[in-house]
């Protein structure tokens, strides 16, 4: 009972220091969590920071080079606007001379073969396999047929008559409506755009840097800030003159001095500045138009090794490259917009009226004027063929009337002399000669001459170095001449001196040191040629789409580019100075619980982080070439003081150049760069 009493005292003192000993301990444990969460905190908050920083420089260069690329983009358009609005504007004439619709009496091409081709069958073919391609050529389920090319072609026509201010709304520089014509609206748009672009360069690119700061913090006030350095950013360019558009759209070359050119734009606009390593341009370094070879061939394709006959005239053999060359929108626009078609000469027509078109533009010329078709294809009077609709023949014109002949051409060859060119046998002993730009059959313009006569010369000559014997000629119907030759194929070609389109196979022989090597071997080729009829016509006037247009004036569209005299390529303190930035983003560093414990007395209470970002071109170093870009790098400690320089220098600038940039902020931000500027190399070099 004693010892019962004497045991509650002592329990109670007991309890009291166990839970002394327990507030003590959660007051502990509270302050370890809230460091701990404090910790972590400030971690995250120096990550974010520098998030933000990074976001800073690359968001603000993204925009100059975003920037960089819309000129890029507005200065290759133009040049092909330019291109465009002559080519466009010979569209409908280019249809008229190719076609004869019914308010006409005189045969455009198309008509004219298709009634000669259709005369000469009525009227017979001696040969099987070329009677076969003269009808597939009227063939009307033939979608390549001269048929199915002059519905194509009558379609067009109809559209343009109908609506005859269509094109010109679109092309004439004073159009039919009395306005400008679109086309030339849209370049003086994208020249007003390229000049906006590189004057608000500055505001942009701070404006992108400071939002992608803001984006990353998510938190407004003093506080939170970014800024890009150099405050406000500048690209050197300059605007030169229209003229300066000419040698990029006719050769693919950035502006310069060239010989060809028919106004030469030395000493005004940028002089020369394009180069084969580092200023390639468009055409060549993201289009592809080029070639190695002096062949005018579709742009971006490398000649290969031919195994066929020589051509009429001169062979065209596989060779090494010999000429590297770039081709400008003024080639490439006709060879790829307008198709090739078998039996059509529009893209011939279009191309001689682009160059009438283009001379008003860059020579000044006042008139031009091109062939206007009149096929007579009625060779003798009285022929069948005289169901053309003119009254006249053939044989009546002299040499000094006559503008052209037409012929249709098919080939053979054959490893059996006179291959009669049975179906069966096609591909066995015989075939057509038919590669790109040399089918069978194709129609061939000559040069105006006389009606040729066989007795006296055929009508095509060819290459004697590359015929083994011939050629020889004859008539074999009426209209039809016949050339024969062999020629040897070669034993080095791919073939080894085989042809597997004829059963040819290689041939071996033993050479005179014993070795065993690939001959050549003969081959018969053969070449009829139809005569369709001559050209007759006079010539015609072509319109001048840029009447009224000075290509001398202030306002007239001109390109901007690089000032390569302050910013050439290769050189790292001219994009130092202006092709690399500086992102810098701080946020509070304030502790979120107990501030006033776990702050400490710090001077600058904030997170503050940096971030380098360069705009660089890799294919191309002017503003032709659409491919700036932007990227981030390591801090350049070697000349940090020239950031703390520059953000000393944004106190001023900065607030003029966005409303988000108070001269406070930007002067305490410069201030914890000069003081941690002793400390770069070790801070960044980590």
């Amino acid at each position: 009972m004693d010892n019962a009493l004497n045991l509650a005292p002592s329990r109670v003192r007991s309890g009291g220091v166990v839970m002394v000993i327990t507030l003590l301990a959660i007051i502990l444990i509270a302050s370890l969590l809230f460091y701990v969460f404090n910790v972590g905190t400030s971690v995250q908050s120096r990550v974010v920071t520098q998030h933000a920083a990074d976001s800073a420089a690359i968001g603000g260069a993204s925009q100059v080079a975003r920037s960089m690329n819309t000129v890029a983009m507005n200065n290759v358009e133009t040049a092909r606007l330019i291109a465009a609005v002559s080519y466009l504007d010979g569209v409908p004439l280019a249809v008229d001379l190719s076609i004869t619709d019914e308010t006409e009496s005189e045969l455009g091409d198309v008509d004219a073969l298709a009634q000669a081709v259709s005369g000469q069958l009525r009227a017979g073919v001696t040969d099987v396999w070329f009677a076969r391609k003269l009808r597939e050529m009227i063939d009307e389920s033939n979608s390549d047929s001269v048929i199915a090319e002059r519905q194509y072609m009558r379609e067009l026509d109809e559209l343009f008559r109908n609506q005859p201010n269509l094109i010109p709304e679109m092309t004439h520089y004073q159009a039919p409506s009395g306005n400008m014509g679109k086309m030339h609206q849209a370049m003086r748009s994208m020249d007003a755009h390229s000049q906006a672009v590189m004057s608000t360069l500055a505001e942009a690119a701070q404006t992108a840097a400071i939002q992608s700061v803001q984006a990353n913090l998510g938190q407004q006030g003093e506080a939170t800030a970014g800024l890009l350095l150099p405050a406000a950013p500048y690209i050197p360019w300059q605007r030169g003159k229209f003229a300066d558009y000419e040698r990029p759209m006719r050769f693919g070359l950035l502006p310069g001095s060239d010989r060809r050119l028919n106004y030469d734009g030395t000493g005004i606009g940028f002089g020369q500045i394009d180069n084969e390593e580092t200023i390639r341009g468009p055409w060549d370094a993201l289009f592809g138009w080029r070639t190695t070879d002096r062949i005018d061939e579709d742009p971006g394709s490398i000649p290969t090794t031919s195994r066929l006959p020589p051509q009429m005239g001169r062979a065209r053999l596989g060779r090494e490259p010999e000429e590297y060359r770039v081709f400008g929108p003024e080639h490439v626009m006709l060879w790829r917009t307008v198709p090739r078609r078998e039996f059509s000469r529009l893209r011939d027509h279009l191309g001689n009226i682009y160059s009438c078109k283009s001379s008003y533009l860059w020579s000044d010329l006042t008139s031009r004027t091109v062939q206007d078709t009149k096929w007579e294809i009625d060779i003798d009077y009285d022929d069948e063929r005289s169901s053309d609709r003119n009254s006249e023949y053939a044989r009546k014109y002299d040499s000094t009337e006559i503008a052209e002949v037409m012929y249709v051409i098919v080939e053979i060859k054959s490893r059996i002399k006179d291959d009669p060119g049975l179906p069966q046998r096609q591909g066995i002993t015989w075939d057509y000669v038919d590669i790109p730009y040399r089918r069978s059959p194709r129609v061939d313009f000559r040069g105006g001459s006389a009606v040729p006569d066989a007795s006296t010369h055929p009508p095509y000559s060819v290459d004697p170095a590359s015929i083994v014997s011939g050629p020889t000629w004859k008539k074999v119907d009426d209209h039809i001449w016949r050339m024969s030759a062999v020629y040897e194929t070669d034993p080095e070609g791919p073939d080894l001196g085989g042809d597997p389109s004829i059963g040819l196979a290689p041939k071996l022989s033993t050479s005179s040191d014993g070795t065993r090597v690939y001959v050549a071997q003969e081959v018969y080729w053969q070449v009829d040629y139809m005569l369709v009829g001559v050209n007759v016509g006079e010539q015609i006037e072509v319109t001048n789409p840029w009447e009224g247009f000075d290509k001398n004036a202030d306002d007239a569209p001109a390109p901007i580019d690089i000032d390569h005299q302050l910013l050439p390529p290769n050189n790292y303190g001219a994009s130092l100075e202006y092709l690399t930035f500086l992102g810098v983003a701080r946020q509070s560093n304030s502790p979120k619980f107990w501030p006033t414990r776990f702050q400490g007395d710090k001077p600058y209470p904030y997170n503050t982080a940096i971030a380098q970002a360069y705009v660089f071109n890799n294919h191309s170093w002017d503003l032709w070439t659409q491919s700036w870009q932007a990227n981030l790098e390591p801090v350049d400690v070697d000349h940090f003081d020239d950031w703390v320089q520059k953000a000393e220098d944004a106190v001023n600038i900065g607030p003029n150049i966005s409303s988000d940039l108070e001269s406070q902020v930007i002067s305490e931000m410069a201030e914890n760069l000069r003081i941690v500027e002793p400390l770069a190399p070790v801070m960044l070099n980590h």
